[in-house]
């Protein structure tokens, strides 16, 4: 018994961006990389999806025309039916691979993103309908991108990562536990609440500022190798910043770190997850629109200098300030996960189907942030990659006096329950996609009791983090509220809730509805937005069931 993983990229794209002599190093690496996993176990297939020779032994019909997200995914989905893969790779960035672009959840006047480039829907083994969220909510498969960088037809991002992907070996967690974290000033609290939750001290914590990039234990811990960085971030911009409590100072939005500062200090093997806005956005350096021309993406030069993997957002992501939300549970949850034992790409995939879960098993519905949370973050790197030892780790290369009928033992006792993982995520993807309410936006002015619980709610973020009084907002919760998320005013979102299935061992919540209103606002500092946005859930007779504030990374 062998574990299979699956890579697709799209050859017409890849012969666009690089000339001959690059795709044959690109093509070398591949094929080094595919050695390296055979010899661990791992079976890799290694195809281009839109290369009729390449397909022809999986009798699966090779992409025509354009390859557009959903023909890549149609056909992704017939070939996970013939092989049954338990890793899935997307081969390049997204001017090869194209992410798939969905409704911003969240959208507004205030998070302008216009849409969400995701993966999400590759995760998925539901059939993708735009118009139905529940499609592409919920992952059930274990998927990573291996990129290069967007419009660089430099094949050594490639060659760099691919010789780290296939040389990788289990370390044990000990080695996992020192590391770089690092959080605004602002959201110290939530912060520390991540770090606790990784079994890290407190003291650990780099907060910024005072602590700057250039400090001395700045430089010291990144060469740990677990980093968790709670920070802002910005569209085409290879900085993170930290943010002051003061916002009079000269620089309200130091930098907490610039992706030239990793060289020499990032070490190979390390983990990286980010909450920062655009923390995993893959963009050309030499972009006129580029914050910092030719200084490439964070998570680009990390993988390029060795890390094992990345996880981060592709948009504006959603935080906490004085208790952990959103972005804050997936970060900390795939951290634990990857340095705990599971590869990378599980990591990725529980981080999701957990958080959603939990959501559940508090008797809630997934809001606006939440559900763009979940579609937003992204694992950049090899989901086979076990950054620690663990027992259901494959198998390393093989020791001095073990056999051939040793090693052939291990790596299947290793592929089993590795199988058997799979079974039961997929379930339990199936199941939580099938709890998800049906959400239906429509035009409604809050009741009294949610206006007031937000304006009471939003009374307790301080000024100096987002810049926003009680009264700005009592003015705009009068305001007409048209269809769908519009800017500063609120929004009604009927959920609902589904019948107990059939046969089903307990009852669930019975049949009902719910209302979300919304409140959002904005500042802008130079180039770095700080949104916040508050969620009242209501009854249908208008009492308060819930409440809560996230903030933009």
């Amino acid at each position: 018994m062998q574990s299979i993983k699956l890579s697709v990229t799209v050859k017409a794209n890849l012969e666009k961006k690089y000339p001959a002599a690059a795709r044959a190093r690109v093509d070398a690496a591949v094929t080094a990389w595919i050695r390296a996993d055979a010899a661990r176990g791992i079976r890799t297939v290694h195809l281009a999806l839109d290369d009729a020779a390449d397909m022809r032994p999986y009798q699966v019909p090779a992409i025509r025309g354009t390859a557009t997200a959903v023909k890549i995914k149609k056909t992704l989905d017939a070939l996970v039916a013939k092989l049954s893969p338990d890793y899935i790779v997307l081969f390049g960035s997204a001017d090869i691979v194209p992410h798939f672009s969905v409704k911003n959840p969240s959208r507004s006047k205030e998070d302008d993103d216009p849409a969400v480039p995701t993966d999400n829907p590759y995760a998925c083994s539901a059939k993708f309908d735009r118009a139905k969220v529940k499609s592409y909510l919920v992952p059930d498969r274990v998927v990573g991108r291996i990129p290069d960088v967007p419009g660089d037809p430099d094949p050594s991002w490639f060659e760099r990562y691919l010789t780290q992907a296939r040389g990788w070996k289990p370390k044990p967690g000990s080695a996992y536990k020192k590391g770089f974290y690092v959080c605004t000033a602002t959201w110290k609290k939530a912060g520390e609440s991540c770090v606790e939750t990784l079994k890290v001290k407190k003291s650990d914590l780099l907060i910024v500022p005072p602590i700057g990039r250039a400090s001395a234990r700045v430089k010291t811990q990144q060469r740990g190798l677990r980093h968790m960085i709670k920070c802002h971030g910005m569209e085409r911009d290879s900085t993170f910043y930290g943010e002051n409590t003061d916002d009079t100072v000269p620089d309200p939005f130091p930098e907490a770190l610039r992706s030239p500062d990793l060289k020499g200090r990032a070490r190979k093997g390390a983990v990286i997850g980010a909450m920062c806005c655009y923390g995993a956005g893959l963009f050309d350096p030499s972009n006129r629109r580029a914050v910092h021309a030719g200084e490439p993406p964070i998570s680009s030069q990390y993988l390029r200098l060795g890390a094992h993997g990345f996880l981060g957002s592709s948009t504006i992501a959603w935080v906490g300030f004085e208790e952990m939300m959103c972005a804050d549970w997936i970060v900390t949850s795939f951290l634990k996960g990857a340095t705990g034992g599971a590869s990378l790409g599980r990591a990725a995939l529980e981080a999701k189907q957990d958080f959603l879960r939990w959501i559940q098993q508090q008797g809630a519905t997934p809001d606006a942030a939440d559900k763009k949370t979940l579609i937003q973050f992204m694992l950049l790197g090899d989901p086979s990659i076990h950054p620690v030892i663990d027992a259901a780790a494959p198998a390393g290369p093989r020791p001095a006096g073990r056999t051939t009928a040793h090693r052939t033992a291990a790596i299947a006792a290793a592929a089993l329950p590795r199988q058997l993982r799979r079974i039961a995520r997929h379930q339990l993807g199936t199941l939580l996609r099938s709890d998800l309410p049906v959400w239906k936006a429509s035009k409604s002015t809050p009741p009294k009791q949610a206006a007031d619980a937000a304006r009471a709610l939003i009374a307790s973020v301080p000024d100096g983090a987002q810049r926003i009084t009680p009264s700005r907002w009592a003015e705009q919760t009068v305001r007409a509220t048209p269809a769908g998320v519009p800017p500063l005013a609120p929004t009604r979102v009927a959920a609902a809730l589904r019948r107990p299935a059939r046969g089903a061992a307990a009852p669930r919540v019975a049949a009902g509805k719910t209302y979300q209103y919304y409140w959002m606002t904005r500042q802008k500092d130079g180039g770095v937005r700080r949104i916040s946005l508050v969620t009242v859930e209501t009854d249908a007779a208008g009492q308060v069931i819930s409440r809560r504030v996230v903030v933009s990374s």
